[in-house]
């Protein structure tokens, strides 16, 4: 079975809120996504799974792992196509989501407002997926930076974001509705310095070393 990652589409709607469901608390306000989708200051990523079989595929595996025309750069190439190790064993037919990010254009930055994967799928590097998705974009968008928030007692998120450069920038008090917890504010260095795409360059050559290529389109 691939895993992949692409824009999310109106059809993909009700899956996307069953994970926000499942993955935030009973607080959280639902985002609106029909709404939020035609939005050009918004992207929305999703992760899926798609059948690893030749029946479900008529061009067999050799289509199935062939690069995509439109983008022959080192990123393209290593992130493109190829088996990943992800979700083994099971046999899902089209393309079930494994979770999502939400991404607002803002100025000269990317702002993530929120990350989940469905909790059966947790462990599996679908979160620094998203991640990576969401550098992407922001690279193709020409913009410096990415921010986020995330919950002060999410150390497993925060490990994830400093991998990739995130700098605590803050705290906003009292920022979740649920139960007050403050967040931290974490925002990375610019992305367009030559130390910061060759950081990027090398932690996506470690996530298809541990995890295999995969496509994505952003």
């Amino acid at each position: 079975m691939d895993i992949a990652l692409r824009r999310m589409r109106a059809e993909d709607i009700p899956q996307v809120i069953e994970i926000e469901q499942e993955a935030f608390n009973p607080g959280w306000v639902g985002t609106p996504f029909r709404r939020e989708l035609n939005s050009r200051y918004t992207r929305f990523l999703v992760a899926y799974r798609a059948a690893d079989s030749a029946d479900d595929d008529p061009g067999g595996s050799e289509n199935r792992h062939r690069a995509p025309a439109a983008d022959e750069s080192l990123w393209g190439r290593m992130l493109t196509g190829v088996r990943s190790a992800f979700g083994k064993g099971q046999r899902v037919v089209g393309d079930d989501l494994a979770g999502y990010v939400g991404i607002w254009l803002q100025g000269d930055q990317a702002h993530i407002t929120e990350v989940a994967v469905r909790e059966e799928l947790r462990g599996r590097g679908i979160g620094e997926l998203l991640i990576i998705g969401t550098l992407r974009v922001a690279y193709e968008q020409a913009l410096a930076e990415v921010t986020l928030e995330a919950r002060v007692s999410n150390f497993v998120a925060q490990r994830l974001y400093d991998k990739y450069g995130f700098n605590e920038a803050g705290i906003r008090k009292n920022y979740y509705a649920d139960n007050r917890e403050d967040a931290v504010i974490m925002t990375t260095d610019p992305i367009h310095t030559a130390a910061y795409r060759a950081k990027f360059a090398t932690l996506q050559e470690n996530f298809v070393a541990r995890y295999g290529e995969t496509r994505i389109e952003i």
